[in-house]
Protein backbone atom coordinates (compact mmCIF):
# COMPACT_ATOMS: atom_id res chain seq x y z
CA UNK A 1 0.00 0.00 0.00
CA UNK A 2 0.86 3.68 -1.26
CA UNK A 3 0.06 6.58 1.38
CA UNK A 4 1.09 10.46 0.31
CA UNK A 5 1.29 12.63 3.90
CA UNK A 6 0.67 15.72 2.59
CA UNK A 7 2.05 18.68 5.35
CA UNK A 8 0.50 21.75 5.21
CA UNK A 9 3.19 23.52 6.28
CA UNK A 10 5.95 25.67 4.07
CA UNK A 11 9.59 25.93 4.45
CA UNK A 12 10.61 22.06 5.45
CA UNK A 13 13.78 20.80 4.47
CA UNK A 14 14.16 17.31 2.46
CA UNK A 15 16.05 16.04 5.53
CA UNK A 16 13.43 16.87 7.83
CA UNK A 17 10.31 15.49 5.65
CA UNK A 18 12.84 12.38 5.34
CA UNK A 19 12.46 12.53 9.02
CA UNK A 20 8.75 12.49 9.36
CA UNK A 21 8.61 9.05 7.12
CA UNK A 22 10.82 7.13 8.73
CA UNK A 23 8.79 7.83 12.27
CA UNK A 24 5.82 6.92 10.76
CA UNK A 25 7.36 3.80 8.68
CA UNK A 26 7.92 2.47 12.49
CA UNK A 27 4.35 2.43 13.14
CA UNK A 28 3.21 1.03 9.15
CA UNK A 29 2.52 -2.56 8.17
CA UNK A 30 5.90 -4.04 6.97
CA UNK A 31 4.74 -3.50 3.10
CA UNK A 32 3.79 0.19 3.65
CA UNK A 33 5.08 2.68 1.71
CA UNK A 34 5.52 6.03 2.62
CA UNK A 35 5.74 9.82 1.21
CA UNK A 36 5.91 12.96 2.89
CA UNK A 37 5.83 16.12 1.07
CA UNK A 38 5.12 19.42 2.42
CA UNK A 39 3.05 22.31 0.64
CA UNK A 40 5.69 24.96 -1.16
CA UNK A 41 2.92 28.09 -0.61
CA UNK A 42 0.92 28.99 2.04
CA UNK A 43 1.63 29.17 5.98
CA UNK A 44 4.62 28.46 8.33
CA UNK A 45 1.66 26.34 10.43
CA UNK A 46 -1.83 25.86 10.98
CA UNK A 47 -3.20 27.62 14.17
CA UNK A 48 -6.48 29.17 12.57
CA UNK A 49 -8.75 29.44 9.90
CA UNK A 50 -6.68 31.74 8.04
CA UNK A 51 -4.08 29.72 7.86
CA UNK A 52 -6.51 26.79 6.54
CA UNK A 53 -7.69 28.79 3.90
CA UNK A 54 -4.22 29.98 2.39
CA UNK A 55 -2.97 26.21 2.85
CA UNK A 56 -6.17 24.69 1.28
CA UNK A 57 -5.68 25.21 -2.88
CA UNK A 58 -2.10 23.57 -2.56
CA UNK A 59 -3.26 20.72 -0.19
CA UNK A 60 -6.44 19.91 -2.53
CA UNK A 61 -4.05 19.96 -6.06
CA UNK A 62 -1.37 17.38 -3.66
CA UNK A 63 -3.99 14.96 -3.19
CA UNK A 64 -5.22 14.85 -6.76
CA UNK A 65 -1.62 14.48 -7.97
CA UNK A 66 -1.07 11.74 -5.18
CA UNK A 67 -4.10 9.70 -6.58
CA UNK A 68 -2.88 10.61 -10.35
CA UNK A 69 0.60 8.79 -9.19
CA UNK A 70 -1.06 5.53 -7.67
CA UNK A 71 -1.28 6.41 -4.42
CA UNK A 72 -3.89 4.39 -2.19
CA UNK A 73 -5.00 7.04 0.39
CA UNK A 74 -3.83 10.40 1.82
CA UNK A 75 -3.36 11.69 4.73
CA UNK A 76 -3.32 15.93 5.58
CA UNK A 77 -0.81 16.07 8.10
CA UNK A 78 -2.65 18.39 10.51
CA UNK A 79 -5.07 17.87 13.47
CA UNK A 80 -7.43 20.71 11.99
CA UNK A 81 -7.76 19.07 8.73
CA UNK A 82 -7.58 21.40 6.70
CA UNK A 83 -9.24 20.80 3.06
CA UNK A 84 -10.63 17.67 4.45
CA UNK A 85 -14.19 17.94 2.98
CA UNK A 86 -12.82 19.86 -0.71
CA UNK A 87 -10.02 16.49 -1.17
CA UNK A 88 -12.02 13.90 -0.50
CA UNK A 89 -14.44 15.60 -3.43
CA UNK A 90 -11.92 15.64 -5.89
CA UNK A 91 -10.35 12.10 -5.57
CA UNK A 92 -11.72 8.25 -4.56
CA UNK A 93 -9.16 6.95 -2.50
CA UNK A 94 -9.36 7.60 1.31
CA UNK A 95 -8.45 11.35 2.70
CA UNK A 96 -7.71 10.90 6.33
CA UNK A 97 -8.13 13.98 8.52
CA UNK A 98 -5.75 13.50 11.77
CA UNK A 99 -8.06 15.25 14.01
CA UNK A 100 -11.57 13.71 12.70
CA UNK A 101 -9.80 10.20 13.14
CA UNK A 102 -8.51 10.90 16.48
CA UNK A 103 -11.38 12.15 17.81
CA UNK A 104 -13.56 9.18 16.52
CA UNK A 105 -10.89 6.79 17.86
CA UNK A 106 -10.76 8.25 21.70
CA UNK A 107 -14.96 8.02 21.69
CA UNK A 108 -14.10 4.41 21.36
CA UNK A 109 -11.38 4.14 24.20
CA UNK A 110 -13.26 5.93 26.62
CA UNK A 111 -16.10 8.16 27.76
CA UNK A 112 -15.04 11.16 28.12
CA UNK A 113 -12.07 12.86 26.13
CA UNK A 114 -9.66 15.93 26.98
CA UNK A 115 -8.18 17.71 24.14
CA UNK A 116 -4.63 19.18 24.02
CA UNK A 117 -3.67 21.90 21.94
CA UNK A 118 -0.95 24.44 21.42
CA UNK A 119 -2.68 28.04 21.77
CA UNK A 120 -4.67 29.22 23.43
CA UNK A 121 -6.34 31.04 20.25
CA UNK A 122 -6.60 27.66 18.64
CA UNK A 123 -9.15 26.15 21.79
CA UNK A 124 -12.20 27.70 19.88
CA UNK A 125 -11.04 25.81 16.64
CA UNK A 126 -10.70 22.60 18.76
CA UNK A 127 -13.99 22.91 20.24
CA UNK A 128 -15.98 24.09 16.65
CA UNK A 129 -14.02 20.95 15.07
CA UNK A 130 -15.61 18.30 18.30
CA UNK A 131 -18.89 19.56 17.88
CA UNK A 132 -18.92 19.91 14.09
CA UNK A 133 -18.92 16.03 14.10
CA UNK A 134 -21.98 16.09 15.90
CA UNK A 135 -20.57 14.29 18.68
CA UNK A 136 -22.34 14.74 22.43
CA UNK A 137 -21.43 17.51 24.85
CA UNK A 138 -20.93 15.66 27.59
CA UNK A 139 -18.21 13.33 26.30
CA UNK A 140 -15.62 16.52 25.91
CA UNK A 141 -14.41 16.48 29.34
CA UNK A 142 -11.91 19.56 27.94
CA UNK A 143 -10.00 21.54 25.53
CA UNK A 144 -6.46 23.05 26.75
CA UNK A 145 -3.41 24.40 25.71
CA UNK A 146 0.28 24.44 25.97
CA UNK A 147 0.56 28.01 25.58
CA UNK A 148 3.31 26.39 22.67
CA UNK A 149 2.93 27.78 18.95
CA UNK A 150 3.63 24.91 16.41
CA UNK A 151 6.74 26.47 15.05
CA UNK A 152 8.10 25.87 18.62
CA UNK A 153 7.19 22.38 19.53
CA UNK A 154 10.12 20.12 18.87
CA UNK A 155 12.66 22.91 19.53
CA UNK A 156 13.08 21.29 23.06
CA UNK A 157 10.96 18.14 22.81
CA UNK A 158 11.83 17.35 26.90
CA UNK A 159 10.15 20.96 27.67
CA UNK A 160 6.78 20.04 25.41
CA UNK A 161 6.99 16.86 27.44
CA UNK A 162 7.14 18.53 30.72
CA UNK A 163 4.13 21.03 29.65
CA UNK A 164 2.09 17.82 27.72
CA UNK A 165 2.16 15.70 31.33
CA UNK A 166 1.25 19.27 33.42
CA UNK A 167 -1.58 19.67 31.18
CA UNK A 168 -2.52 16.11 31.09
CA UNK A 169 -2.59 15.55 34.51
CA UNK A 170 -4.74 19.01 34.80
CA UNK A 171 -7.20 17.06 31.84
CA UNK A 172 -7.41 13.68 33.69
CA UNK A 173 -7.63 15.17 37.67
CA UNK A 174 -9.68 18.57 37.09
CA UNK A 175 -11.74 17.59 33.69
CA UNK A 176 -12.79 14.04 34.70
CA UNK A 177 -11.32 13.45 31.13
CA UNK A 178 -10.65 9.21 30.57
CA UNK A 179 -8.96 9.79 27.39
CA UNK A 180 -6.13 12.55 25.93
CA UNK A 181 -6.27 13.28 22.59
CA UNK A 182 -2.90 15.41 20.91
CA UNK A 183 -4.24 18.20 18.70
CA UNK A 184 -1.16 18.59 16.76
CA UNK A 185 1.03 16.39 14.37
CA UNK A 186 4.38 18.68 15.48
CA UNK A 187 3.20 16.44 19.40
CA UNK A 188 3.94 13.07 17.09
CA UNK A 189 6.18 10.49 19.18
CA UNK A 190 5.24 11.91 22.40
CA UNK A 191 1.84 10.22 23.12
CA UNK A 192 3.35 6.81 24.29
CA UNK A 193 5.40 8.24 27.29
CA UNK A 194 2.56 10.83 27.96
CA UNK A 195 0.19 7.81 27.83
CA UNK A 196 2.51 5.18 30.20
CA UNK A 197 2.65 8.44 32.84
CA UNK A 198 -0.65 9.31 33.29
CA UNK A 199 -2.02 5.84 33.58
CA UNK A 200 -5.53 6.31 30.41
CA UNK A 201 -5.13 6.07 26.38
CA UNK A 202 -3.46 9.12 24.78
CA UNK A 203 -4.21 9.44 21.51
CA UNK A 204 -1.41 9.83 19.18
CA UNK A 205 -2.59 11.46 15.50
CA UNK A 206 0.63 10.79 13.44
CA UNK A 207 -0.15 6.93 13.84
CA UNK A 208 -3.79 6.54 14.41
CA UNK A 209 -4.03 8.21 10.88
CA UNK A 210 -1.74 6.36 9.19
CA UNK A 211 -3.77 2.56 10.86
CA UNK A 212 -6.76 4.91 9.40
CA UNK A 213 -5.14 4.54 6.03
CA UNK A 214 -4.21 1.18 6.09
CA UNK A 215 -7.27 -0.02 6.76
CA UNK A 216 -9.77 1.41 5.08
CA UNK A 217 -7.31 1.17 2.10
CA UNK A 218 -7.17 -2.95 3.00
CA UNK A 219 -10.71 -3.25 3.53
CA UNK A 220 -11.49 -0.78 -0.09
CA UNK A 221 -13.29 1.82 2.08
CA UNK A 222 -13.61 4.84 0.39
CA UNK A 223 -15.79 8.29 1.64
CA UNK A 224 -19.14 8.39 0.39
CA UNK A 225 -19.90 10.15 -2.79
CA UNK A 226 -23.36 11.64 -1.40
CA UNK A 227 -21.55 12.93 1.63
CA UNK A 228 -18.61 14.30 -1.07
CA UNK A 229 -20.16 14.68 -4.42
CA UNK A 230 -17.99 15.40 -7.72
CA UNK A 231 -17.23 19.41 -7.96
CA UNK A 232 -19.86 20.69 -11.05
CA UNK A 233 -17.74 21.44 -13.96
CA UNK A 234 -17.57 25.48 -14.21
CA UNK A 235 -15.51 28.06 -14.75
CA UNK A 236 -13.38 29.04 -11.80
CA UNK A 237 -11.16 31.88 -11.36
CA UNK A 238 -8.19 32.20 -9.17
CA UNK A 239 -7.42 35.92 -7.87
CA UNK A 240 -3.83 36.63 -6.61
CA UNK A 241 -3.20 39.13 -4.61
CA UNK A 242 0.12 40.39 -2.53
CA UNK A 243 1.16 38.58 0.77
CA UNK A 244 0.79 40.40 3.96
CA UNK A 245 4.58 41.59 5.06
CA UNK A 246 5.95 38.71 6.69
CA UNK A 247 7.81 39.60 10.10
CA UNK A 248 11.65 37.79 9.24
CA UNK A 249 13.82 35.25 10.70
CA UNK A 250 13.54 34.78 14.94
CA UNK A 251 16.76 35.49 16.78
CA UNK A 252 19.60 32.87 16.08
CA UNK A 253 18.97 32.19 12.46
CA UNK A 254 16.57 30.91 10.05
CA UNK A 255 12.82 30.18 10.27
CA UNK A 256 12.14 26.91 12.59
CA UNK A 257 9.71 26.13 10.09
CA UNK A 258 11.77 24.19 7.81
CA UNK A 259 12.28 21.96 11.19
CA UNK A 260 8.37 21.29 11.44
Amino acid sequence: MKIKVIIPNVGMARSTLDQREAMLKTYARPDTVISVDCIASGPESIEGDYDEVLAAPEIVERAVAAEREGYDAVIIYCSSDPALAAARELVSIPVVGPGEASILTALALGHRLSIITVLEETIPGNVGRYYRLGLPEWRLASVRSLGIPVSRLRDDLEQTYAALLATGRRCRDEDGAHVIVLACLGMAGLGARLQKELGIPVVDPAFVSVAWAEELGAIGLVHSRISYPKPADKVRVSLCRSEPTKPGPREGGESEAAQR
